[in-house]
């Protein structure tokens, strides 16, 4: 058996060898080729041709350069957003259990790990106000039954009877009707069972109900510490229910990636408590808000949970990869089948491959991405099929190594090159200040519960459009029913009061005038307190076409609305359903992302150069690419005591391409002077080395560096005093790329 570090040291031995002979065949080629352009060397098993790409190998060259290709791939492999990822329970399917009166649990049907339906008893509690509200249901029957045989009592005098005793025992009879009629409407309200109501107006001995806690969502109790006996509040989260046939995954996306990432895209999610498993998905909602903590903007898959194998729990953490959708027209090549001898990159094709010869033939590509393995190019010339050469295509490549900076077109695109002539340009005095994007305050808002209580529903999703007066969510509140209970009374009030005053007026003749007056006020009085108290259920947010449903058919608001106040999108949620909530606490937060504004942070001392009105550039550190122009339209008048700065917004002259969120980083230069035109290059086009600056003028189909004095810069443009011409075409971009290539041929 052969010792393998012989074996290695012999293939190093070959391989040295066989880079000799190449270095050795080069120098010939070389020399040859300057003589004549085409040379066949039969002795040394090579011919080349420089200017067509082509190369032929004898079986022994290709041999000892051990010369081998491989196939293209047609399927480049898929460019990724890392990101991190964190599982929680989707808003909807999320819920606590509360009890809307005070007392004392004296059930309970549900303990932690039980799974419930939607809308199940959890508990019972009873409270001392059920028993106060029994009684008011039995008193105003009591009374409604008592006025009710008065008034016929009377009614059906002959003339023994006066007519006023007769209309305030109607009077009498009407009010007693309504307060049964609010406590009926309270009783079920708060949900009590109707059957046990049927009883007590039936006159029917009925214990005291006990308040039921349902469940608003169906799924698995995850906590509820409790015992028989405990007193509970009103709004206390007693137990809490998840639903985990879905779970979303919050996948935070950095700023400058959140352009790049779309709804549909695949996701491929792996946890920490599932090593080496992969979760797949797609993109449901992008959002649209940077959290202003972290910067990252939250993605949202969804993944479904098999029933009774609840794997995917919240709370797990993890990290994403978003793939992003391949380039149009490429193809892969491995990693060592490129080339690139600092001019050009590209590949070399084996065109034949016979017993005695092989062909190959330098085909130039456009690099689109690399990965450690592969790299994903654009080429027309390269075809499914085609073999190229992965091992000693950097010794072959030598053949054609470059004598002076001439760029093929793919490497051009490959590196970005654009050449523009040198021209007259307006180099501004500018003042360069950091920034963020700042929508307007009408373009954001919170939306608030208007009273005290608890979320019933929530009717939104992420990233939902919504239009100003949506409703978002409803919340239950006590308060709200008490105010509907109220303008209940006062608008029977007001009607009785009104038959009161139409009855006096009908016989004017027989009634004294000081009691139609009173009549007339108490009307007035009656009015005036329904129509305000109808006026705080608008302003709560209970609209007027449910004030009327409440006042012509008794039909109680479950529940307050939530409503947007601007239309946008909506940006932030994180309550969940059951959850109390205090009155004007914000809830939700709805952005309308058109017309942003971008705001500036002044120093101390740049504010003498800074003026509203002022032109000003825009670029953003996520999307550099992007430069919007606008106007200084305000400024805050007075510097932050921490920061020590002095705000200005700029107006937006034109909609940015793509939405703008708030909080997202910018730089920002105001133009403080403006001269006239100057022979001046984009700063792209500069190369400083050491103290020296270069740019790169394009003579035929070549390059050439050539060393500049520079005078004033501002953020687009460096002004040209010496070694250079207008008219002359320079490289306007990759001025480093460029470099590296020069150095390569010198």
């Amino acid at each position: 058996m052969k010792n393998p570090t012989i074996v290695r040291s012999h293939t190093r031995v070959a391989r040295s060898a066989a880079l000799a002979s190449v270095c050795l065949l080069t120098f010939a080629v070389g020399v040859l080729l300057a003589h004549e352009g085409h040379t066949p060397l039969p002795s040394k098993g090579a011919e080349v041709d420089v200017a067509k790409g082509f190369i032929r190998l004898s079986a022994n060259a290709r041999t000892a350069l051990d010369v081998q290709s491989a196939e293209i791939g047609t399927v480049p492999p898929p460019e990724t957003v890392l990101a991190s990822a964190t599982l929680v329970t989707p808003w909807k399917r999320h819920a606590f259990a509360v009890s809307w009166l005070p007392g004392r649990i004296v059930a309970l049907h549900a303990k932690p790990g039980d799974r419930v339906e939607a809308g199940k008893v959890l508990a019972d509690v009873q409270s001392q106000e059920l028993e106060t509200l029994q009684l008011e249901v039995q008193t105003a029957r009591t009374e409604a039954k008592l006025a009710d045989q008065v008034y016929q009592s009377l009614k059906e005098s002959t003339g023994a009877v006066p007519e006023r005793d007769i209309l305030n025992a109607e009077v009498q009879l009407q009010q007693a009707r309504n307060a049964l009629e609010l406590a009926k409407v309270k009783w079920l309200a708060l949900g009590l069972p109707r059957d046990t109501l049927d009883a007590l107006l039936a006159g029917m001995a009925t214990p005291t109900p006990t308040l039921p806690i349902r469940t608003p969502v169906g799924g698995t109790v995850i906590h509820a510490d409790l015992s028989v006996g405990k007193v509970v509040e009103p709004g206390e989260h007693l137990f809490e229910v998840i639903d985990l046939s879905t779970v979303w995954a919050r996948v935070g996306v950095l700023e400058k990636d959140t352009t790049r990432v779309a709804p549909g895209l695949p996701v491929e999610v792996r946890l920490t408590a599932y090593p080496g498993e992969v979760f797949r998905g797609t993109v449901a909602v992008v959002g649209q808000y940077l959290d202003p903590a972290t910067h990252l903007n939250d993605v949202w898959v969804e993944f479904q949970n098999s029933a009774g194998k609840e794997r995917l729990l919240p709370g797990m953490y993890g990290q994403a990869r978003i793939e992003l959708p391949a380039a149009t027209g490429t193809k892969t090549v491995p990693f060592t089948a490129l080339v690139n001898d600092g001019v050009d990159r590209f590949v070399l094709v084996e065109e034949a491959s016979a017993a005695g010869v092989s062909e190959f033939r330098k085909k130039s590509v456009v690099v689109v991405r690399e990965t450690p393995t592969t790299v994903v190019v654009r080429s027309p010339d390269l075809f499914p099929g085609d073999r190229v050469v992965t091992r000693g295509g950097h010794e072959l490549g030598t053949f054609f190594a470059p004598g002076v900076l001439r760029l093929s077109p793919e490497s051009a695109r490959t590196i970005g090159l654009r050449v523009e002539p040198a021209k007259l340009e307006p180099v501004e005095t500018v003042v360069e200040v950091p920034g963020a994007v700042e929508l307007p305050p009408d373009r954001r808002s919170v939306a608030t519960s208007r009273l005290p209580g608890a979320i019933r529903s929530i009717n939104v999703d992420r990233g939902q459009r919504v239009k100003a007066g949506d409703v978002l969510a409803e919340v239950f509140s006590l308060d709200l029913l008490n105010l509907q209970l109220d303008l209940l009374r006062e608008h029977l009030a007001t009607d009785l009061a009104g038959q009161q005053l139409a009855r006096l007026k009908g016989a004017m003749d027989s009634v004294p005038k000081r009691r139609l007056v009173e009549a007339e006020a108490a009307a007035t009085s009656a009015t005036n307190k329904r129509d305000s108290v109808r006026r705080r259920l608008e302003l709560a947010g209970l609209s007027a076409d449910r004030v009327d449903a409440l006042l012509r058919r008794q039909e109680v608001a479950p529940a307050l609305p939530v409503r947007a106040t601007v239309a946008g999108t909506v940006v932030a949620f994180d309550r969940v359903i059951g959850q109390s909530v205090r009155a004007d606490e914000a809830l939700f937060e709805v952005h309308d992302l058109a017309g942003p504004w971008v705001e500036g942070f002044v120093s101390e001392q740049e504010l003498t150069r800074v003026r509203v009105g002022q032109s000003a550039r825009v670029r953003f550190v996520g999307n550099p690419g992007i430069v919007l122009e606008g106007k200084v339209a305000r400024s805050g008048r007075t510097f932050g005591t921490t920061h020590r700065t002095l705000s200005v917004w700029v107006e937006l002259d034109r909609e940015p391409p793509t939405p703008l969120r708030h909080g997202q980083m910018a730089r920002l230069a105001l133009t403080v002077e403006a001269p006239p035109p100057v022979l001046a290059v984009p700063l792209g086009a500069v190369l400083r080395d050491g103290t020296r600056t270069f740019v790169f003028v394009q003579t035929g189909d070549r390059f050439e560096r050539r060393e500049v004095t520079l005078g004033r810069a501002d953020d687009r443009f460096a002004e040209v005093e010496s070694g250079l011409r207008a008219g002359e075409p320079i490289a306007v971009t990759a001025a480093d790329e460029l470099n590296t290539a020069w150095a390569s041929v010198r």
